[in-house]
């Protein structure tokens, strides 16, 4: 064969090339807690699945402790996507912030109040320990609201502040309550069987929006195609959670460290939930509440509530569910917007 010729078929060659086979675009993700919670492993599971090395990304995911540690992350260019809470999120709209939500595949608020046998009802609250990290902390913001629900003035019960680990905590009677993630909720139970979920944060409170996947309007502008892959992968990886569960499972195992019938058991009530949303889960309806509530609570100003699009970028979730299809089942079903 001579030089030309050679030269014609290495390029066909490379022509036919899948587009993985070249340099990969390589991006970071930020993600709120580590080890991880299973409520956000949708964007683990796009990476162990190849989802997004088959859209041409390099991923890089990082925890960074909290959602708002993310979403400033985020502001600061040190990410390029984040998972970040709602309300958060749409705060910082309020004040100008340049941030897009592009979906919302955990859009249920996925956390709960787990409380020692001795109290039954929302009521016997009134004088127990509620257990928090710090003063506006997750845990306290969340048992505060628990507390309201059931009429009870913060000043009529003792909080203590623990480590960030709170299943030790509970577990050995140092405190009567925890805001627990469902893994760790059945975890503490292993241990401790009488402990059950006294508040769940979904139900309380079942029109907040819980977490974005969000990017910076400067990182949309640059790289639209990167964060239509993303986004594509993201939402393909949370139908996986629904539908893959054999090849869903061996990965919380890998990334959490709890022992697998812990993560089976807790993966399975999550599922029995619908606690993922497998199409955009940018609901107006939970978008503008969420809002609305950030601004009844004195959180945004009057006058400055954000609107729905102002919070949210949609057409990166539409083409995707264009390109996947509308999912429609048969587990969890819901609507696209």
């Amino acid at each position: 064969m001579n030089g030309f010729k050679k030269s014609l078929v290495l390029l066909a060659a490379a022509l036919a090339l899948p587009a993985a086979a070249h340099a990969q675009t390589k991006i970071t993700i930020g993600i709120p807690t580590s080890p991880p919670n299973i409520v956000h492993m949708p964007v683990i599971v796009a990476k162990e699945l190849g989802l997004y090395k088959k859209a041409g990304l390099d991923v890089n995911i990082v925890s960074l402790g909290d959602g708002t540690k993310v979403y400033r992350a985020l502001l600061a260019d040190n990410i390029d996507f984040g998972l970040t809470p709602g309300a958060p999120t749409i705060i910082g709209t309020s004040h100008g912030a340049k941030v897009k939500a592009l979906s919302a595949n955990l859009p249920k608020f996925e956390a709960s109040m787990v409380v020692r046998a001795d109290i039954k009802t929302l009521a016997d609250l009134k004088g127990k320990r509620i257990g928090i990290q710090e003063p506006g902390g997750f845990a306290d913001i969340l048992s505060r609201s628990v507390l309201r629900a059931a009429k009870i003035d913060p000043k009529d019960v003792n909080f203590v502040t623990i480590a960030s680990e709170d299943v030790p905590a509970l577990v050995a009677g140092q405190v009567d309550t925890a805001i627990l993630h469902v893994e760790q909720e059945t975890f503490a139970k292993s241990k401790v069987p009488d402990l059950h979920a006294i508040a769940r944060m979904w139900e309380l409170q079942p029109k907040t929006l819980y977490t974005f996947l969000s990017a910076t309007e400067k990182t949309i502008k640059a790289k639209p195609e990167v964060v239509q892959a993303v986004v594509t992968a993201t939402i393909e990886a949370t139908r996986a959670m629904y539908s893959q569960r054999d090849k869903i499972i061996p990965i919380l195992v890998k990334e959490t460290g709890y022992p697998e019938k812990i993560l089976a058991d807790s993966f399975d009530f999550l599922v029995k939930e619908c606690i993922w949303d497998a199409n955009s889960g940018l609901s107006q309806e939970r978008v503008n509440f969420t809002a609305q509530l950030m601004t009844k609570v004195g959180n945004i100003k009057e006058g400055q509530t954000p609107t729905y699009d102002d919070v949210v970028d949609t057409s990166f979730a539409k083409k995707a569910i264009a390109q996947l299809g509308e999912w429609k089942g048969p587990v969890c079903p819901t609507a696209a917007f």
